[in-house]
């Protein structure tokens, strides 16, 4: 879909998403850090704002969108109790219906494209419905058509990139970001 650099400049477009545009790159971060926190203490796996089903689509869209590759993917990252913990806490009920009204959008193309749900639908056929959502996406943009960055995929990729790219998988492994910078040693001179 894009590369990892091509990802991380997306997370800065984040700020393009009305809801956060008024949030610094610093707030930014410390939101997505906050709902990561909120996603771990949620150990009984109970979901707040998507189903079972939605959430295992989620997981694999955002898969598809950041996938395992020689670093970790989005499912490594958690990037489906990342989006659950920010529809609940952050959208607004329009905002978190528009999204869901779009996964289940994903799930008819996956069975025209492929005969079955997403879920059941090869990599392959994953990846060629998310693609094809992503040049539709594109065209939105480029010809200006009003609310294209409300658009449920658009929605869908900034909260993966976001989810991804503020998760420690994604800060310690892929952006190799030491959290506690420096090191120690004992026979420095002084």
């Amino acid at each position: 879909m894009t590369s990892r650099r091509d990802a991380v400049r997306a997370l800065a477009g984040i700020t393009a998403l009305p809801l956060f545009g008024t949030l610094g790159a610093q707030e930014l971060v410390e939101v997505g850090r906050r709902a990561h926190a909120l996603a771990e203490l949620r150990q009984s796996g109970a979901l707040r704002a998507l189903t079972a089903a939605e959430h295992a689509l989620v997981s694999l869209a955002a898969e598809r969108i950041i996938p395992r590759t020689t670093t970790p993917g989005a499912t490594d990252a958690r990037v489906a109790d990342f989006i659950d913990v920010m529809l609940a806490d952050w959208y607004d009920r329009p905002d978190r219906e528009r999204f869901k009204s779009g996964l289940g959008e994903l799930e008819a193309r996956a069975r025209s494209l492929a005969g079955r749900a997403f879920v059941q639908a090869s990599a392959a056929q994953q990846t060629e419905v998310m693609e094809t959502l992503d040049r539709e996406q594109q065209i939105r943009r480029q010809s200006g058509e009003a609310g294209a960055d409300d658009h449920w995929f658009a929605m869908l990729k900034h909260l993966t990139v976001w989810g991804y790219y503020t998760s420690r998988v994604g800060i310690v492994e892929e952006l190799r970001v030491q959290l506690v910078p420096g090191r120690y040693d004992g026979n420095a001179s002084y």
